[in-house]
Formats: structure tokens, sequence, C-alpha cells
């Protein structure tokens, strides 16, 4: 396969080929993606990326007053932090939906066939389902949360024992649930707006298509999510050896609180722009192996390509004269 030659999402893959032809999409489609994902996501991404530097250097500001990290340790969840999250939110959301609309119009165009205009035409049409199926699943998420929430407190009026042993059951059951339901939550998305599906009816189908690839999904996030937070560690490693060296001094005898940091904030917002858009390829990772899981299961495209070798016009033979 050339670089120009459509890529078939619909193709069953194992392990290093869901890899392997996730970074070839990367290297055809590089100069227009990342040029999507700026222009599209980017100015949210950016936003939360500010907010975030905000409430970072505000953060280390409040503990580093008079009274010490347990009296003010709670100051920092406050308005600021309420916009961080807010703002985080947003552009995670706009970074996902970007990917997975720049993913299902190259399916439907071909490399070189669509502009950006194309693949904002794609997310609109999509963003209230994108919007509803955050919504959904954050309730269901909520609900989970509070469940984890009654156990631990259950278990804190038991013996220390019992506590432990349940602890342990539930850590494990965590690590091996995890990865998953990292993956169904974030191709649920694709899947609702490839599918003209709801939340629930999406979420659904990720499962059915991972029923017998449990394990295979969870070693192929857990590698694709090793690879590329190694990745970003190029962009994260500044802003973390400056955020170290600000809280050092910050907390030093005598030291005095100078409030925001505006290098620091610049730092740290370049620093988290460039990682979050990194972590769009994890999306693509997750995208192909959706597709993947989806061919074993339907054979789609299987059917797709025998459709075209039976719709393909028979050779005269005096075209060969």
């Amino acid at each position: 396969m050339n670089n120009t030659e459509k890529i078939n999402f619909r193709q069953s893959r194992d392990f290093g080929e869901t890899f392997n032809v996730s970074v070839k999409f990367i290297r055809q489609n590089f100069k227009l993606f990342f040029k999507s994902l700026a222009l599209i996501a980017g100015p949210f991404v950016l936003i939360s990326a500010v907010a975030g530097a905000f409430y970072q250097s505000s953060s280390i500001g409040l503990l580093s007053l008079k009274g010490g990290f347990q009296e003010n340790y709670f100051s920092q969840f406050g308005l600021t932090f309420a916009i961080f999250i807010f703002a985080s939110v947003i552009a995670n959301l706009m970074l996902i939906g970007t990917t997975f609309a720049y993913m299902i119009t190259y399916m439907e165009k071909g490399t070189g066939n669509f502009t950006i205009a194309d693949i904002s035409s794609t997310l609109l049409k999509n963003i209230g389902k994108i919007i509803l199926t955050f919504l959904a699943m954050f309730l269901i998420l909520v609900l989970l949360f509070a469940l984890v929430i009654g156990l631990i407190a259950l278990m804190a009026t038991m013996g220390a024992a019992f506590a432990i042993l349940v602890g342990f059951i539930l850590f494990i059951g965590i690590l091996i649930m995890m990865p998953p339901l990292i993956w169904q939550l974030s191709v649920i998305y694709l899947v609702a707006m490839q599918e003209n599906s709801g939340a629930f009816q999406s979420f659904n189908r990720t499962r059915e298509v991972m029923r017998d690839n449990y394990w295979w999904t969870w070693v192929i996030v857990v590698c694709a999510g090793m690879a590329v937070g190694l990745a970003s560690l190029v962009f994260t490693m500044p802003q973390m050896i400056y955020q170290m060296v600000i809280m050092f001094s910050h907390f030093k005898p005598g030291a005095v609180n100078e409030g925001v940091s505006i290098p620091f904030i610049i730092v740290s917002t370049i620093c988290t722009f460039c990682s979050t858009l990194l972590y769009s390829t994890l999306y693509i990772i997750s995208g192909f192996h959706y597709y993947s899981l989806a061919e074993q299961k339907d054979g789609i495209g299987l059917m797709e390509r025998i459709d075209e070798i039976g719709n393909t016009p028979d050779n005269n033979v005096e075209q060969h004269y």
C-alpha cells in the first residue's frame, strides 16, 4: 500500500496490525489531521490548558500560604478548579469528536478528497449525539462512583482484615475492568456518530463486539496508553520540572507567596496543549480496534469487497489489443 492509497477500516486485524495501520494512517494524514485538530478542537484545548495552568499556579500559591498544607488543601477546590474541569470536559469532547469526525470523513471520501470544512460539517452534524452520549455516560459513572464510595464506607465499619481483603479484591477488579471500560467510553462516540445510534445502544454495541475479545482489548488499551503516555512526557516533562522548582521555592522557610507566575502559566499552557493533542492518537488506535472487532462480528467489509468484485465490468478481449 502506498501513502496515497485509501486505508480500509473495515478489516479484521491482530495486535500488531492494529498499531501498524494506526501509524500508517497518522503518517498518511499527518498534516491535514493535526491541522484539523488545531483549528477545530485547538481553541477549546487552548482554553482548557490556560485554565489548567491558572489552577495549578493558584494551587501552589494557596498551599504555600501561612497555615501549611493541611489548612489550605481544600481551598484549592474553588471557582478556578470548577472552570478548569468544565473547560477540560469540553476540550476532550471536541478532541475526540474531531478525531472520529476525521476518520468517518476519510472513510466516506478517501484520502485527499476532503477538507477541514468537510470534517467540521461531520462534527457539527453529530455534536448533539456527542453531548447527549457524554451526559448519559456521566450519569452512569456518577452512580458507579457513589456505589464504590458506599462500599468503601461499609468496609470501614468492618474488621481491618476483612476491609483489606475486600479492598484488594476491589483493586484487582478495577485493574481488570478499567482498560476495556476506558476503550468503551472512547469509541462509544464513534459508534454514535457512525451508526446514528443513542448512547445506550452505542454502549451495548461496544460491549457486543468486545465480548469475545476482552483480553485483546485490555492489552491494546494498556499498551497504547503506555506508548502515548511515554511520548507525552516529551511535552509534560518541562512543565513538571518547572512546577517542582516553584513548589520547592515556595515551601522554603521565609519564602513569600508572589501569586500567579506568568512564565509558569505560559510553559504549562504550551505543554498541556501539545500533550492533549497527542492523545488523539490513542483515539485513532481505539477506533481501528473497534472497526476490527466489528468486522470480525459482522463481516461488512468483506461483503463490500465481494460486491465490488461482482460489480467489476468484464474486460472485452478486443480491449487488450
